[in-house]
């Protein structure tokens, strides 16, 4: 599963397959109509009912805007004119003129006003932005300014970047914001959500009223279609234009050899790991957990279930090239060692050479979403690394409503968990910002949204808290890496890999999609031409 987390940060630039440069094919024809396959139904794309962070957050932005971009290791403004601060604690925001909602209404200060506090007094659903930072809003004309309650340089990329403005007339009246219906999604932004079916997609139509650029294609069609090899399938056939799927490694080459189908690379910054419940004996002990991540082999993961299309995880989660810019750290692979590491644990082999420890035999279920190829192959991978140190492991594949039942019920970590272990994954925001990384292991359920291994650790806590109080980015990395260190140590979840960033299209149909390093191809940029001067 994906991040389910925030908005889809990045870089603008366009990339080509080697993910640098002009984006492939950028001769090719526009489109009246495109269509798009993605792999489960969004809800109804408002921003507290999409299901994914991608690509449900990606069709959000299509259709909300926010006050800023990211882009690079910067940010831009977008319904902001400018970003105006000078201690990183208060933000001043004028908006640019001319901006309407989608049923005409212009768009004020006051709507930015209404949907913080908006933001919050529903803190639900997959895609729920944490506004708690912001102290005071305060509006003179059409400026907005935000005061913090301590200074924040990623507050822009982290926040601003991340929050959908509400219509105040639309959302005023709405009491559960994780029920809203389709005739609340009402933005400001390039595109109008004109039809829905929850079995089939959506329709996407361009808003000519656009104040902000030009939309680059008039219809976007968003098909449901869960099969990976059919949405690849039809991706042949020319009945999609665009596969929001990472190419799985199996069918990149055949793909790129195709006539008519590009493919665009780039870095993705999606994790997959394997996630322990840390509530539940023996995954509640550390050395338990250390152990049983030194039998996994993450190169051959790599090497086999990805065919080479991906990089090892870093056992301290931080992906080499994050904004965060943590330290690279060894591998924690070992076997001998897990085997030895277990038998000072105490877990002694039993007749069936499955190893026993504290009475019990090591034998544990490993969840795995049963649509993601890689996933499956590296679930039986883990099955054979873990039964080669004596580790029993029994791998069921779930439907991925089923998988998040199990593991993150209702997005609400509160509400607990109900696994051994998991195959899981983040998409590339969360490896953005420290807030977000922060999220993944605060014992706090408000400040660890994420924290769907159940993770608690008063040293860690302290970590956070200093990363997140730092008033510098230098200060911030600097905690951040000795909270790699600490995951490492405590190992509440092993990072596997991340996977190269692959996504094809029909480049006969439309051929000007553009990279944004951790969100992929579908983005606003890909379908808008801004003019943001």
């Amino acid at each position: 599963m994906y991040l389910r987390f925030p908005a889809a940060l990045a870089s603008l630039a366009l990339l080509t397959a080697c993910g640098s440069g002009p984006a492939q094919n950028p001769s090719a024809p526009g489109a009246k109509s495109i269509t798009i396959a993605i792999s489960s139904d969004e809800g109804t794309l408002t921003p507290f009912t999409n299901q994914t962070g991608y690509p449900g957050d990606n069709l959000v932005k299509l259709i909300f805007d926010t006050l800023v971009v990211a882009r690079g290791d910067d940010v831009v403004p977008l319904l902001a004119k400018e970003i105006r601060t000078s201690d990183n604690k208060t933000f001043t925001l004028p908006l640019r003129p001319g901006v309407t909602w989608h049923d005409g209404k212009p768009l004020t200060a006051a709507d930015v006003e209404f949907s913080v506090g908006f933001y919050r007094e529903n803190m639900e659903g997959d895609s729920s932005i944490d506004v708690r930072p912001i102290e005071k809003v305060s509006v003179s004309g059409d400026t907005v300014t935000m005061t913090l309650k301590a200074p924040d340089p990623e507050f822009p990329r982290r926040i601003l970047a991340d929050m959908a403005i509400l219509p105040r007339h639309v959302w005023e009246s709405v009491e559960k914001a994780g029920t809203a219906g389709v005739d609340k999604a009402v933005g400001s932004g390039p595109y109008k959500l004109t039809k829905y079916d929850n079995a089939r997609g959506y329709t996407l139509t361009a808003n000519s009223a656009y104040a902000l650029g030009k939309p680059k294609v008039d219809t976007v069609k968003v098909a449901v279609i869960p099969e990976e090899s059919t949405q690849f399938a039809a991706l042949r056939t020319g009945e999609v234009h665009m596969s929001a799927r990472v190419v799985p490694p199996q069918q990149l080459a055949t793909l790129e050899r195709q006539p008519n189908v590009g493919v665009l690379k780039g870095t993705e910054f999606a994790s997959t790991l394997l996630a322990f419940n840390t509530t539940r004996p023996p995954f509640d002990r550390p050395e338990v957990r250390r152990a049983l991540a030194k039998a996994i082999d993450t190169g051959d993961l790599v090497k086999t279930a990805l065919l080479g299309q991906g990089t090892p995880g870093d056992p301290g989660f931080v992906h080499a090239q994050s904004p965060i810019k943590g330290d690279r750290l060894a591998p924690v692979f070992d076997a001998e060692a897990a085997k030895r590491e277990l038998d000072a644990l105490g877990a002694k082999p039993g007749p069936d050479g499955v190893r026993v420890l504290d009475g019990a035999p090591m034998s544990y279920e490993l969840l795995v979403q049963s649509s993601s190829t890689d996933r499956l192959r590296s679930a039986e991978l883990i099955r054979d690394m873990l039964k080669n140190a004596g580790v029993a492991v029994k791998v069921t594949a779930l439907d991925s409503d089923s998988l998040d039942a199990k593991v993150w019920p209702d997005y609400d970590v509160r509400k607990g968990r109900n696994y051994d272990m998991s195959m899981w994954g983040w998409s590339g925001p969360v490896m953005l910002s420290s807030g977000r990384i922060a999220q993944l292991l605060a014992s706090d359920p408000d400040d660890g949204s994420l924290n769907v291994v159940g993770f608690k650790n008063p040293a860690v806590d302290d970590t956070i808290a200093t990363m997140t109080a730092a008033p510098t980015m230098e200060a911030r990395t600097a905690a951040a890496r000795k909270l790699q260190a600490q995951i490492v140590e405590q190992m509440p979840f092993l990072t596997l890999y991340y996977r190269n960033g692959a996504y094809a299209f029909r480049k006969d149909v439309y051929g000007d999609w553009t990279w944004q390093n951790g969100s992929g191809a579908l983005n606003r940029f890909s379908l808008v031409d801004y003019r943001l001067g």
